[in-house]
């Protein structure tokens, strides 16, 4: 990997980071506030929106999207585009299974594999 590709790499890692960070946050808040339906989160959208955690979620995926900007500006989109989903995607379901005590089985191994080994094969 030459120097150029690595530095693609290393800024799409802060943007798979960023990311992960606004779902894991907004899930946080979403926990704390309960299950709401579409109009709660209009009639409750100060409740909702001043909530800590749904703040983090949402400034972490507004700088996620910017550094994502940067990234797009220097790297293939068929490279970043796969990178970012399938790790963002593998890092949610273990973080879940971690931080949120989600379900977790040997399928969602197996699945973890299979998006790291295509993650893998794309960025080739």
């Amino acid at each position: 990997m030459n120097a150029s590709h690595m530095s693609h790499f290393i800024l799409l890692v802060v943007v798979i980071i960023l990311n992960v960070l606004g779902h894991v946050f907004l899930k946080a808040g979403m926990n704390k506030i309960g299950g709401i339906s579409p109009a709660q989160l209009l009639s409750d959208f100060t409740k909702v929106f001043s909530t800590p955690f749904i703040i983090l979620g949402l400034l972490s995926y507004a700088l996620s999207v910017a550094m994502y900007m940067v990234v797009l500006s220097r790297a293939y989109l068929s490279y970043a585009y796969p990178l970012l989903t399938g790790l963002a995607y593998a890092l949610i379901i273990l973080i879940s299974w971690q931080i949120f005590r989600e379900p977790f089985s040997t399928i969602k191994w197996i699945g973890i594999f299979l998006i790291l080994l295509g993650v893998i094969l794309v960025g080739k």
